[in-house]
């Protein structure tokens, strides 16, 4: 018996075994439920209904990513031991007591875990913040040194000085004895490296850790009519990269934060005044793709129902893919929305959105021990939902995506459409960007980034407003980074000079400016959460102009049709822009129209309740339809409330109106934005023929919808009845 144990207190103290008991034991306590999982849902008994809910409808579920989480432990922490292993190999010190050697392995896996988790830390330090800088005490202090006072570099070194200090009584012996060693197992080194691999792949197979919503492009097999793009000796028609970020607003394509669109923008035509016409990703997205206004093509929140998302779009991809081109979109997790209605893109590498997703986005948000050898883009092949971490949107990889799909689709012409996420809330831009712009000296609660749920905490004071609006900026030039490597492989690989490129947002976002808050969709005053940027470069172009008269989303669609001589649909509500990009012509005025959209909450700081029409928030919005891939979905009964309850808005070259309905009625406001461009004051009584003459127009914009009619001043939409 005695034997036994000893046999087995060998087997631990060998370095690979201590690994993985170690990561195993590290990996079960962070997947444990704790309290600050409960706060993120709310607490409380919404919060154990909502977890008996989970384990009730998705039990399977969380059983199959916890045996993926725990092979993935497992396997870390043997590599952590066979470098421990290698180690205590080069030290060659003499054998110890079995405790000795059991605690001299932990401590060496130990040490190394934490050295890679150090430089995770520094990397992008917002995976991390919940469970160490917020925390306060010795575990802030923990963090703060690794990303303020170490960095990346500082990690590196620190490890690399304690491994050479551990190993250098034997170093240089050992090191010759192990080269000696390696030469002769150099010819059975690559079938072995194979056989490695090939275990490692199926075994990921096997485990399933693949969701099955990450298309690879790689086969481009699509299920659309393709027929050539162009026959034998016809010149190719060109590709189209459309560059977009989430929430990027027009005043920041700057030298300052984007110097690298801002050179490119000189080349190209930029559009200085281009504003959307639903400030929220999924709507906003459509309205790009399609060339019409939301209430035609029916996306009209970030939780469209099933019968809005079926019906054909006959949006652009769809087209250009008869057309033999191949259309791809690469996004992180913003991009979601992607996955969820069909634009008629072949491939769609992106993020999935529902409560299964959610699911197992929480699984893996908790395994703290195990993100810094995950966040990588390996790691995102072995867990795709990493994708959708808001925490994690590193431009830089996705630019690494974009790259891959480039090379695979570089043959034939090709309509990519590539989505960056950083740059929206809750801004976590990875190191250096995120504190390129920010104090040294600040440590409040938003260092990192601004998390999403601290909605009960203290509204930020001045400080914390600029360190916020410091995140955004090195967000933007994160992303500016990533597009300049996109763009510059665009020039290595030859594609350059036939490609349209263009570059837009979905929406923008507002900082805390003039009271008007910090987000987007909830209202319409200021500029910032509709003014967009808009750079379209064609390289056949001859001229560059500078464009400054009011376009709008809807008008993208139409100009690309042109520029690809492809025929549009017929019911566009869009103008093209090809005039002012291919020919130096003049661009007649235009008025843009917008909406805002949902409202998630029943109290908005920035948005009194004597200025809205009240209805629940998310939770009272929402359901499950669980007929459809238990997508999260509105309310059949909230449709109309939320649709009528709206803003609109009609923004000309100086004047702005708002409609606001109330249960008071309906209000204008009038906004001179000339002389008044915060949109501080109401001045509609001053200038009653410009409100009727803007009010005429914004109202005929919105019976354009299908079965609305205006009663008592209030535009109803068809789901109400007055």
């Amino acid at each position: 018996m005695r034997e036994k144990l000893r046999q087995i207190w060998r087997l631990v103290a060998f370095p690979p075994v201590t690994g993985a008991l170690y990561l195993l034991v590290l990996a079960g306590r962070a997947g444990s439920r704790s309290d600050a999982d409960d706060t993120d849902i709310g607490g409380g008994a919404r919060a154990d209904a909502v977890h008996a809910f989970i384990e009730k409808r998705y039990a399977a579920d969380v059983r199959k990513v916890a045996v993926a989480i725990s092979a993935t432990a497992l396997a870390i922490g043997i590599g952590l031991g066979l470098l421990a292993w290698l180690l205590l190999w080069l030290r060659n010190r003499p054998r110890k007591t079995p405790w000795g050697r059991t605690l001299e392995s932990l401590a060496l896996v130990a040490l190394l875990h934490a050295s890679f988790f150090a430089y995770g830390m520094a990397k992008a330090p917002q995976l991390y913040a919940a469970k160490f800088y917020a925390q306060g005490g010795l575990l802030r202090l923990a963090q703060v040194l690794a990303t303020d006072t170490f960095g990346r570099t500082g990690v590196v070194v620190v490890s690399v000085l304690l491994a050479l200090v551990y190993v250098s009584p034997s170093l240089f012996s050992r090191l010759r004895a192990l080269i000696s060693s390696v030469k002769g197992r150099l010819v059975r080194a690559p079938s072995a490296t194979a056989s490695m691999a090939l275990a490692l792949v199926g075994g990921a197979s096997w485990l399933g850790l693949s969701d099955g919503r990450v298309a690879e492009l790689a086969p481009m097999t699509a299920a659309l009519d393709v027929r050539p793009a162009h026959a034998a000796g016809e010149k190719r028609r060109p590709n189209v990269l459309i560059l977009a970020a989430d929430s990027l607003r027009n005043d920041h394509v700057t030298p300052r934060t984007m110097p690298n669109l801002t050179r490119y923008a000189d080349n190209s035509a930029r559009f200085t005044r281009a504003y959307v016409s639903l400030p929220r990703t999924f709507s906003s997205w459509v309205t790009l793709l399609t060339g019409r206004y939301a209430y035609h093509h029916g996306v009209r929140s970030m939780f469209p129902r099933w019968e809005d998302r079926a019906k054909g779009m006959d949006a652009l991809p769809e087209r250009l893919a008869r057309e033999g081109y191949q259309t791809a979109v690469v996004s992180d997790y913003a991009g979601d929305i992607f996955g969820r209605v069909d634009l008629g893109f072949q491939v769609t590498e992106t993020p999935g959105f529902d409560f299964r997703t959610l699911v197992r986005q929480r699984a893996i948000e908790r395994e703290t021990p195990l993100l810094p050898f995950l966040h990588g883009r390996f790691g995102r092949r072995l867990f795709p939902v990493l994708r959708e971490l808001n925490d994690a949107a590193d431009p830089q990889m996705l630019a690494g995506d974009v790259t891959d799909a480039l090379r695979r689709m570089r043959d034939n012409p090709f309509f990519l459409t590539v989505f960056f996420s950083t740059a929206h809330f809750p801004y976590a831009a990875p190191a250096p960007y995120y504190g390129k712009f920010a104090s040294e000296k600040y440590r409040g609660r938003y260092k990192y980034h601004k998390p999403v749920g601290l909605a009960h905490d203290l509204p930020p004071d001045a400080e914390d407003k600029a360190q916020i609006r410091a995140l955004y900026a090195g967000a933007t030039t994160a992303i500016d980074d990533a597009m300049h490597s996109v763009l510059t492989e665009l020039s290595r690989l030859g594609l350059a000079d036939d490609t349209i490129v263009v570059v837009t947002a979905d929406h923008g976002e507002a900082l805390f400016e003039d009271g008007h808050g910090q987000g987007h969709g909830d209202h319409l005053f200021g500029d910032q959460g509709t003014h967009v940027p808009l750079i379209i470069h064609d390289p056949r172009a001859k001229h560059h102009p500078l464009v400054d008269g009011i376009v709008r989303d809807v008008d993208v669609a139409p100009t690309l049709y042109e520029l690809l001589g492809v025929a549009p649909p017929r019911d566009l509500d869009g103008l093209s822009l090809a005039g002012q990009v291919s020919r130096e012509e003049s661009l007649p005025p235009r008025t843009a129209f917008a909406e805002s959209e949902l409202w998630f909450t029943e109290e908005i700081d920035s948005l009194p309740p004597t200025m809205r029409m009240p209805y629940p928030g998310i939770f009272g919005l929402t359901e499950i339809d669980s007929q459809h891939g238990d997508e999260i979905v509105l309310r059949k009964n909230m449709v109309g409330l939320t649709t009528m309850a709206r803003h609109r808005m009609a923004r000309a070259e100086r004047w702005k109106l708002v409609y606001i309905p109330t249960r008071e009625g309906v209000r204008y406001m009038l906004f001179d934005t000339a002389n008044d461009p915060s949109e501080l004051t109401d001045v509609a009584s001053s200038y009653p023929d410009v409100v009727n003459r803007m009010k005429a127009d914004l109202v005929g914009w919105m019976l354009r919808e299908p079965g609305s009619k205006v009663v008592s001043g209030f535009v109803f939409p068809p789901e109400v009845t007055p």
